[in-house]
């Protein structure tokens, strides 16, 4: 079964619960953290709250691994919870050996992530797929804008109409920054039950953005110390520092696996070369584990921020103590060329 719409696929799961679910699913997703998101919901739905999910990612692949995962019962019991995420990272000839394992009976749940529809029609033939790989952008601000209304709403907040076309205008249509910035206002406006324009223009982070880049460029690549933080600041800086932590994975990843530099393009998005020539350099000393483990560190992070956590510098130095002891002390250096 096949999903283009992130709404009906929410409403299978609640319709599957509790024991009619399918034990493989594939988010289709481009950006990470919305593939992450829907991940998430999906081991809510399936996952003993006893029984942590065994997670493997595509960019660190091993299929013996992946083999033995799928062959190792849970320890605590009831139903093993699988996750590969990142399948666009392995290679045709791994992509087509996991096509092969997971048409065989599963002892539990696997759900696979992809950037791509890597093995979209395998799974389709015996397990859920959410495919928003194609997704028109109508439709994807169709969703967003949905994605807000009821996020204000569980609030208690009503979102006056042209609340979010301006919001669409001053920071990009990416969720996890949409996300921040809806919660911002709703913190901005107290116990009134609307949020209007005004309050987008009085809190928005236009003006902010380039400010917080450079912190979180700091924080990820240079260990710089702590910024001070409030909850505007720091809710601002989470998609900044995941879109540097996603960009180091890529690089360190490249580095890895000794992809040659005139192939780098198609992975990464448009840097000036001396920045590249930079973080190259860098990523090859930090390890894809260093920004695999922030990726991770960070998500974390934001659930805490979202529940009753306050204490953001306490949150980030997590963040920090956590990336730390992942650093490689000794990297092979790559130069693209």
């Amino acid at each position: 079964m096949r999903y283009t719409n992130l709404k009906a696929f929410q409403k299978h799961l609640v319709s599957a619960a509790p024991s009619n679910f399918s034990r493989v699913y594939l988010v289709a997703v481009a950006a990470d953290f919305e593939r992450e998101k829907v991940i998430h919901s999906i081991l809510s739905s399936v996952q003993s709250p006893d029984a942590p999910a065994t997670r493997l990612s595509g960019a660190e692949f091993v299929l013996r691994d992946f083999c033995d995962a799928l062959q190792s019962p849970s320890l605590f019991g009831g139903e093993s919870v699988w996750v590969l995420d990142e399948l666009d990272q392995l290679n045709k000839k791994t992509l087509e050996a996991v096509g092969e394992l997971i048409k065989q009976p599963l002892p539990g749940y696997l759900i696979l992530g992809s950037r791509t529809k890597a093995l979209s029609a395998a799974v389709e033939k015996m397990g859920v797929v959410l495919d928003l790989v194609d997704e028109k952008s109508w439709d994807r601000e169709t969703r967003l804008t949905e994605g807000l209304v009821e996020r204000a709403k569980n609030a208690g907040k009503r979102l006056e109409s042209d609340v979010i076309p301006l919001l669409f205008e001053r920071v990009e249509k990416e969720s996890a920054l949409l996300e921040n910035e809806l919660d911002k206002l709703i913190c901005y406006v107290g116990d009134r039950s609307s949020i209007g324009p005004s309050d987008v223009l009085a809190v928005g982070a236009s003006s902010r953005t380039q400010t917080l880049w450079q912190v979180a460029e700091e924080m990820v690549w240079e260990g710089s110390p702590l910024p001070s933080l409030d909850e505007t600041t720091f809710h601002g800086l989470i998609p900044i520092l995941r879109s540097q932590l996603q960009m180091g994975l890529k690089i360190a990843s490249l580095i890895e696996g000794q992809v040659p530099s005139d192939a780098w393009s198609a992975h990464l998005p448009k840097i000036w070369p001396k920045t590249l020539e930079k973080r190259t350099s860098q990523a090859a000393r930090l390890g894809s584990s260093y920004f695999r483990k922030g990726i991770q560190a960070l998500f974390e992070i934001e659930l805490l921020s979202r529940g009753a956590s306050t204490q953001y510098a306490a949150l980030l130095s997590l963040f920090r103590s956590q990336m730390s002891v992942h650093v490689k002390t000794t990297a092979p250096s790559q130069s693209p060329r």
